[in-house]
């Protein structure tokens, strides 16, 4: 069986300067961003679709909390992170965690470390 090389990160209800933006970071970190949705069914679908190894989510959208349980459900082995319009303190969902830890979010790099990757944005 072929393993994937490199995580694979879906972006779901982001405004969509933020999602260029997250994706620019991810991309530029050796992460793969392999969709995005902005409406609730989409994201699940596409979770469900592409079992990414991470999801970030608008944690300032009224429906995140229910939409936060349905991507869990459909991918339960993902990181979820609620990622604030604000850029202030994100939310992560470990896998199998019930409550999330909140990390404070000064740079583009706290979501590439979260992630797994350990260079700072743009070093090669």
């Amino acid at each position: 069986m072929h393993q994937r090389s490199r995580r694979r990160a879906l972006l779901g209800n982001l405004a969509p300067v933020e999602r260029l933006g997250i994706t620019d970071v991810l991309e530029d970190g050796g992460l793969e961003v392999v969709g995005h949705g902005g409406q609730p069914d989409a994201i699940v679908d596409e979770a469900r679709r592409l079992q990414p190894d991470a999801v970030v989510l608008g944690l300032d959208d009224d429906a995140m909390s229910d939409l936060k349980e349905r991507v869990r459900d459909v991918v339960p082995r993902a990181k979820v992170i609620l990622w604030p319009h604000d850029e202030t303190e994100m939310q992560v969902f470990d896998p199998g965690s019930s409550s999330p830890r909140r990390i404070a979010v000064s740079a583009s790099q706290a979501l590439l470390t979260e992630l797994g990757v350990d260079r700072a944005v743009g070093r090669e």
